[in-house]
């Protein structure tokens, strides 16, 4: 794609913003919770992201051909209670995801979150995250991809998972 639409949940700051628009995208929508945030992402791109994503109707979000995502961590990071899916304030939201996936159904999906995702209660909250996404109509590798800026040289060890997604009928992972 040489030019394309994203959206961008969870956006905190704008760092998956920053990618998409190096590589040619245009945001048409982004959420994050956090007012302060919101502020700053309208600094940064003269986008205002709205608040509470649990609160707004996939209906109202523009079409877009790539969803962004780095879904909170708490509920799954090993700093946290580990209560993954079960935490009633952030362990849901990858399923408001999956609710603006069914609604759009875009190209691609790229998510991210905490290492500890990948093993979260021995596993089984990785198989859940995969096969929602296959039933949803995505291709996907079985395995989260692990990935540290360390592994480029960088000085920082920060293992995140990245969860890549492609529309059945545009391609295989």
């Amino acid at each position: 794609m040489k030019s394309f639409k994203f959206i961008d949940l969870f956006c905190g700051i704008g760092g998956f913003h920053q990618a998409m628009k190096s590589l040619g995208g245009e945001c048409v929508f982004a959420s994050d919770i956090d007012e302060d945030c919101r502020k700053t992402y309208e600094v940064n791109y003269g986008i205002t992201p709205v608040g509470d994503i649990t609160k707004i109707e996939a209906a109202d979000i523009p079409p877009h051909d790539v969803l962004c995502g780095g879904f909170p961590c708490q509920a799954f990071s090993k700093a946290g209670n580990r209560l993954g899916f079960d935490d009633p304030t952030k362990g849901t939201l990858f399923f408001d995801i999956c609710r603006i996936l069914k609604y759009h159904h875009p190209k691609y999906v790229l998510l991210e979150n905490v290492r500890n995702l990948a093993s979260h209660d021995h596993g089984k909250t990785w198989c859940v995250i995969h096969d929602k996404l296959e039933e949803l109509g995505y291709n996907l590798l079985p395995e989260p991809v692990i990935f540290s800026p360390h592994y480029l040289g960088i000085p920082q060890h920060r293992e995140r998972v990245y969860i890549m997604c492609i529309r059945e009928d545009v391609g295989e992972v």
